[in-house]
Formats: structure tokens, C-alpha cells, sequence
């Protein structure tokens, strides 16, 4: 299994804001400032946006929703808020589409695991509604056992205690963008779902979690675990649409514990896509569940100085190196660094072409306090995104922990 702690350059985002908020919540989630093209704007009573693409980006990018409220209904967000918090939170759908006057439906199967299932969309629309039929094929409403339904100007959200087991499905109807996502609490859940790569120096080798998003035109590695309860494991690559767009084959390769570990290596779409999980539980129920981060082949790839963390020392300004590779055209890429302790002092390009299959270097300077508590953490990105060429980009994250500086001998 992976062991690199690492993460993708976006963090999941799920939150529900007003636009303005939800904006610089979301530049301060890629690393940027707020841009001063922000065209997040306060929502007007029958509105719903608009919102900075930024944010939308990010919400998409990490299977979050963006939904857009009005101040008087902050209060009621607070109920999907406490919903979807606690552990072993899977989601079992997530889906984006656009509707022109008609509509979209999706099956989601609940397996009897699921101790509760929240049902939540979000439209940029006014009118767009989602109903949700139980597995009997009744609509689920106000009032219903175990049911606690909210109305929003841009969405509703349905929460259920004790769901029960089989097929639910999800009918939008409407005009305009709508967001959709099914999430609940479940003892089968997946966990170390990355795409991977070798790595390690000779004698200590392993395989690591990849930074960054994919290569594209390259096989890709995927590591994946889940309980031994689950059966008849499947995996597929869906569009954001929550469409199948392939099946992939993952090969148990160790059973020995709890878990059981599966990997795979396949050729990717040139399409963005997530990840989708079937099987049974040992009721022979049918469950899903889908990773909510959305992958996308790049031909653009930032590789960190360390697959783990690197130490640096309290009081001194040092370098670390990130390494921009490019499959593709050549091309110009302008860099973005930014870490939260805000020890970056310098980053050396802010530019830089690199050809076809070449690559080149990108210097960030640490410069941590002296009054620095040794054992604290930092988290360096970096993203590299195309400015020439056709469009693409990627990141990478570069874990810090501070030391205290060496005494002279």
C-alpha cells in the first residue's frame, strides 16, 4: 500500500458559503489570493450565483457542493453540515450535469451498512427540483419516518435515519447546472484509493502515492482496500456526469488482514473522471461508493525534492527543488507556490518553457523563525499551469516538519 502522505493539491472542499465567502475559501484552498476578477457577487432573492469559477472548480475538483445561499438560510446549512460530519462518511454518488427543461435520474444503491444517507442538490437555476424515490418507488417527503427534509432557494437536501436497503432514485428536473451528491455513514467504506508509482532508494523500494494528478498516454497504477465483508468488488471510471465511461480490473493481491488490498494498471480516458466501487455486503446487498476526488490525465507533471517529509531547521532559509515535467507540446507554465505557515520566501522561476518530454527545475526557499516550535508542520504546493499550448495543469505538495537547528560542535 502507498505510504506517502502527501496529498493532491486541492483539499476536499464541502462547505456551504455565500458566494463572496465561498470564493476566497476557495483561492485560499488553491493557493492563490482572491483574484480581483472575482465574480462572486451577493446572490438577489430569486438568484443563484454567480459565483467565481474558482470556487466551482474546486467544489467539482473535490466532490464538494457548491451551493448557493441566501443569508436567511445559513441557519438551515447547518443540518447538512452536522449530517455529513463523523467518521466513516462514504458517498455513494456524485454527480454534475446540465438540464435544458428536462431531466436526469440516478440509482443509488443503499446497503443495510448504511446507518444514515443524506440526499443533497444544488442548482445555479431557481425551480430545479430534486425528488427521491424510495426503494419501494414512493416519493420520500415531509413528515415521513425517519425523513428530515430542507427546502432551499438553490437546492434541497433529504437525510434519512436508518435507510432502508435498495435501490433509491434520484430524479432532477429543471433548467441550468445542478450538483448532486448521495452521502451517508457505513462500515464498508474504501480507503488508500491513489494512483501509484515505484519509488524509495535501492534496497528500501515501495510504492508510493503519485503527485499530482495522472500522466496522461501513460499506464496508470491504482492501489485500493476495502473490508473483507465486501464481495464481489468492481471497479469503473465515471464521468462528473455519474456516467460509466469504463471498467477496470483491479487484482486482489493481500487478504491477510481486516482488508483486502486490490491494485491495478490500466490505460486512462481522456475525459476527467472518479472512481466508482460496487459489490455486495455479506447480506448479498448491493452497495457503491464512489471516491470524490475527480481525476484528469495531464501531460503536465510537478514531482516534490522527497516522497516523504523533509526536515528543515528552525532559523535558517533553505531550498527545496520541485522538478516540472512536460509530455506534451512545449509549452510555458506559470508556477504557483504557497504554504500555510507562509515560510516560502522565495520562488525562483515564476515562469518557464519546457519542451516536448523535457523538464526543468522551480526553487523554493524556506525560511523558518528561530521561534519556530521543532515538530510543527508545513505543507509546501505547487502548481504549474499552462500558458501556452493547449491547456493543462498539475501539482504537487512537498510535506515540511521543522527541526531545531544543530548546535556547533
Amino acid at each position: 500500500m502507498s505510504n506517502n502522505p502527501s496529498a493532491l493539491p486541492f483539499s476536499s472542499l464541502r462547505v456551504l458559503l455565500t458566494s463572496f465567502a465561498a470564493f476566497c475559501l476557495a483561492a485560499t484552498a488553491l493557493g492563490q489570493q482572491p483574484s480581483q476578477q472575482n465574480r462572486s457577487r451577493p446572490f438577489g432573492p430569486d438568484a443563484c450565483g454567480p459565483a467565481d469559477p474558482t470556487y466551482i472548480r474546486t467544489a467539482e475538483e473535490t466532490g464538494g457542493l457548491p451551493m448557493f445561499l441566501q443569508r436567511s438560510e445559513v441557519a438551515k446549512s447547518m443540518k447538512f453540515m452536522g449530517a455529513t460530519l463523523g467518521g466513516n462518511r462514504v458517498d455513494l454518488l456524485w454527480a454534475t450535469d446540465t438540464l435544458r427543461g428536462d431531466s436526469s435520474e440516478f440509482a443509488v444503491p443503499v446497503d443495510s451498512t448504511v446507518e444514515n444517507i443524506t440526499f443533497a442538490m444544488s442548482t445555479n437555476t431557481k425551480g430545479t427540483s430534486l425528488v427521491v424515490l424510495n426503494p419501494a418507488g414512493e416519493e420520500i417527503k415531509t413528515g415521513d419516518t425517519g425523513a428530515d427534509v430542507t427546502e432551499l432557494n438553490c437546492g434541497r437536501f433529504l437525510t434519512l435515519k436508518r435507510p432502508a436497503p435498495g435501490d433509491y432514485r434520484l430524479r432532477v428536473t429543471g433548467s441550468g447546472k445542478f450538483w448532486l451528491e448521495a452521502e451517508g455513514k457505513s462500515e464498508i467504506f474504501t480507503f488508500g484509493l491513489e494512483f501509484v508509482e515505484l519509488g524509495g532508494r535501492p534496497g528500501h523500494q515501495g510504492m508510493f502515492r503519485i503527485s499530482g494528478q495522472p500522466l496522461a498516454d501513460r499506464p496508470a497504477t491504482l492501489e485500493c482496500s476495502i473490508q473483507k465483508e465486501a464481495q464481489d468488488v468492481a471497479f469503473r471510471l465515471i464521468s462528473p456526469a455519474g456516467k460509466t465511461l469504463q471498467t477496470i480490473k483491479l487484482q486482489p493481491i493481500d487478504n491477510s488482514g481486516d482488508d483486502i488490498e486490490f491494485s491495478g494498471t490500466f490505460k486512462l480516458p481522456a475525459t476527467p473522471f472518479r472512481i466508482a466501487v460496487t459489490g455486495k455486503n455479506s447480506k448479498g446487498e448491493a452497495f457503491q461508493r464512489i471516491q470524490n476526488t475527480l481525476y484528469h490525465a495531464e501531460t503536465v507533471r510537478v514531482t516534490p525534492e522527497s516522497l516523504l517529509e523533509v526536515e528543515r531547521p528552525a532559523g535558517k532559509t533553505t531550498t527545496i527543488t520541485f522538478t516540472v515535467h512536460n509530455v506534451g507540446a512545449p509549452a510555458t507554465f506559470r508556477i504557483i507556490v504557497a504554504d500555510a505557515r507562509r515560510f516560502v520566501s522565495r520562488a525562483e522561476p515564476k515562469e518557464l518553457l519546457v519542451g516536448k518530454d523535457g523538464s526543468a527545475k522551480v526553487e523554493v526557499d524556506l525560511t523558518v523563525p528561530a521561534s519556530a516550535t521543532a515538530g510543527i508542520g508545513d505543507d509546501v504546493s505547487i502548481t504549474a499551469q499552462s500558458l501556452t499550448g493547449p491547456p493543462t495543469y498539475n501539482g504537487a505538495v512537498q510535506p515540511v516538519s521543522v527541526v531545531a537547528p544543530r548546535k556547533a560542535p
